[in-house]
């Protein structure tokens, strides 16, 4: 049975990550301005809009923030925990599941800050980044990360370190804030 579960866990996990992830990637899109016409954003826009565009009215933005995806990467989060609490078959908390929430979906927006940082540096090997469309699209999601750690590390020879440099914060953001809040959540 164990067998199973593991892989009931790994397919609840998998599925609804990827969502809760694409509708943090359409947060991200808004909040940089991304243009509307890429096809990257066509499509997390086409994908999302049959949600989004029902409880718009619920939940306006608030500057740059697209609350409406927040909230449905952060109900879809809730779902996925008591999903995997019933596969589990672990205890029912409200508030752990709630810290949990925060957790998944935290978690979820630095790992798509991080792989969208390692792209953009392996594609700047091989592409200019003015002439690829799909480019632009990961600079203009990755240029607000790596924007501070460059007033302080400018390139060095034609070498940018931000990029390593905001990889290595964003692992610890990962180790120092939201393992302990992930702890907090299973003691809940």
């Amino acid at each position: 049975m164990p067998y199973l579960a593991n892989a009931a866990v790994f397919l609840i996990q998998t599925f609804f990550d990827l969502l809760i992830g694409i509708f943090l990637i359409r947060t991200m899109l808004i909040a940089v301005n991304a243009s509307f016409y890429d096809p990257i954003c066509q499509f997390v826009y086409k994908v999302t809009n049959p949600v989004i565009t029902p409880i718009r009215r619920f939940f306006p933005r608030a500057g740059k923030i697209d609350t409406a995806s927040v909230a449905v990467a952060f109900v879809l989060a809730l779902v996925e925990l008591a999903l995997l609490a019933g596969v589990v078959g672990s205890g029912f908390s409200l508030s752990g599941w709630l810290v949990g929430a925060v957790v998944t979906v935290l978690s979820i927006a630095v790992w798509i800050a991080f792989w969208a940082l390692l792209i953009r540096a392996v594609l700047s090997f091989f592409t200019n980044e003015r002439h690829n469309p799909n480019a632009q699209v990961l600079v203009q999601i990755t240029e607000p990360v790596v924007r501070p750690f460059r007033r302080f590390v400018p390139p060095v020879g034609g070498m940018d370190f931000s990029f390593l440099i905001a990889s290595v914060a964003l692992i610890l953001v990962r180790l120092l804030v939201i393992a302990p809040l992930a702890d907090l959540a299973a003691r809940l």
